[in-house]
């Protein structure tokens, strides 16, 4: 089957009656799960994948990728409304989303990055449809000294990642990692910080730490503070004018283009490469947005091209994650692990047999992004006022219905009553980090790319010795990331002198 043919057939059974009902299932389904904090991607897969048993292979993929894709859109609305991200990935969004809703902008915010949602998922998904020839030459360029490399550059972001200065932001990436190293070697299989609990042998379980560092601080931070999430000056919007602000907060996400394809770019390729995932696509991209910003001022404090830089990136990765995946069976993230699982219930397999003899079954992934991502735009268009109206609630009755929600989704996740604790106990951190002004962001960076930087960096010692990072793509890669701390050391240094 060739790629034309391929294209026109799966198009047709993307917007077929037997395949559209389920797509559009899923991307509500999707987008209820992402509005839940704690319940990510993969929650909203592994839910959809007991569903796969008695499904043609079409409507399958629909169902089991639209509940995937609108995940990120229905995090984006209650890490703006709530400071609250529904995923992991959505952690960026929190920087300047929370920020506009304090200044009566919540309807520009989530128009913005519902739109955004689905431009960088749209990008994506062409992105897929034309890397698939060339990827697989592309993707094994990448080895263990290339993506520790990689990683590395990452991490120097968080010098731009909020209003913290890059000292404090520098120390908690550095505890982030410290954090990481948590549970057993993925080397010599040795446990290390677990104090004999069985129960950290996996490492500190992520989506505790988030729902800790930012939900339960904010929590703690408005039963301090009293009055309400949208403050004490702003009244509600009314529907209409919430209306309103959606759509322009639309139109100014087609109007900064040109950001959200670069942005889109940066998670797009960070999705190729396996292990990097959502979480730092998002922050990368934010960081980019922000140096190159004639407003950096005013990222950390309401600027919409924070907004919009993170939600485009976030979405954009699962596209070059389902290239990799589908082109070599490597899930580029945990999200694309179960989407293997599901298409091995269809009777699918990935590699040359799908990209030669299913073409029709790829595109059709690519239009279920797509069109998830549409659906989920529209209905979360109407779930932005009843939401925006809930943060006037006066914080004496918000705190514990918000905290309800947090600790089910904190013990949902792994069913757990230890993650509750950690969440509690990050909630107090986070309170701490934020009151102190040391940058949330840049721990959970640090976090979340820890594990990939050890693993890494010992395989390319092993394979490569000391010198590894001298070879063409490590080196290029190096130079970028020490030309970025030192065009950022010494625009602080020109900053400080000039104050």
């Amino acid at each position: 089957m060739t790629i034309i043919e391929g294209l026109v057939s799966g198009f047709f059974q993307s917007i077929s009656l037997a395949v559209l009902p389920y797509l559009g299932i899923g991307a509500i389904f999707g987008l209820v799960i992402g509005v839940i904090p704690g319940l990510s991607g993969h929650f909203a897969m592994a839910m959809a994948i007991s569903f796969l048993y008695t499904m043609e292979p079409a409507a399958g993929i629909a169902f089991l990728l639209g509940a995937h894709s609108t995940v990120a859109q229905g995090g984006g609305l209650t890490a703006i409304l709530f400071s609250t991200p529904g995923t992991g990935q959505n952690a960026a969004t929190l920087l300047d989303g929370p920020p506009m809703r304090d200044q009566g902008k919540a309807g520009i915010a989530v128009g913005a990055a519902m739109a955004s949602c689905f431009l960088g998922a749209t990008f994506g998904a062409v992105a897929l449809a034309l890397l698939l020839p060339v990827l697989r030459n592309v993707v094994l360029f990448f080895g263990p000294p290339e993506i520790f490399m990689l990683a590395m550059l990452a991490l120097t972001f968080v010098a731009v990642l909020g209003k913290e200065d890059i000292t404090r932001s520098l120390i908690a990436a550095l505890l982030g990692l410290l954090m990481a190293m948590v549970g057993v070697d993925n080397v010599t299989n040795q446990q290390r910080f677990t104090f004999d609990s069985s129960n950290l042998a996996d490492g500190i379980p992520l989506v505790a730490v988030v729902l800790g560092l930012f939900a339960v601080a904010e929590m703690i931070d408005l039963w301090v503070k009293g009055g309400t999430l949208a403050g004490k000056n702003t009244s509600p919007l009314s529907a209409r004018e919430t209306q309103k602000q959606i759509f322009r907060g639309i139109g100014l996400a087609f109007k900064h283009w040109w950001l959200v394809l670069r942005c889109s770019t940066i998670g797009t390729i960070m999705g190729l490469i396996p292990g990097l995932g959502s979480a730092p696509a998002s922050f990368v991209a934010y960081g980019h947005a922000k140096q190159t910003s004639k407003n950096k001022e005013t990222f950390g404090k309401g600027n919409i091209e924070g907004v919009i830089a993170a939600e485009a990136a976030n979405d954009a990765v699962e596209g070059g994650a389902l290239a990799s995946t589908l082109a070599f069976g490597i899930p580029g993230s945990s999200s694309m692990a179960i989407l293997l699982s599901g298409l091995f219930i269809l009777g699918l397999e990935t590699g040359p047999q799908m990209l030669n003899n299913h073409v029709d079954i790829i595109f059709i992934m690519i239009f279920t992004i797509i069109i998830g991502n549409f659906i989920g735009t529209i209905v979360g268009m109407f779930l932005v006022n009843p939401l925006s109206r809930a943060t006037s609630i006066r914080a004496s009755i918000m705190v514990p219905v918000i905290m309800t929600v947090i600790v089910t989704g904190a013990y949902a996740s792994d069913r757990s009553l230890f993650d509750i604790g950690i969440a509690l106990v990050f909630g107090v951190i986070g309170y701490l980090m934020k009151t102190l002004n040391y940058s949330r962001a840049a721990l959970l960076i640090g976090f979340v790319l820890g594990f990939a930087v050890e693993k890494n960096l010992y395989l390319a010692l092993l394979i490569d010795g000391p010198l590894f990072f001298l070879t063409p793509i490590p080196l290029g890669l190096g130079i970028l990331t020490i030309c970025f701390l030192a065009y950022n050391i010494i625009g602080i240094s020109r900053q400080k002198k000039g104050e």
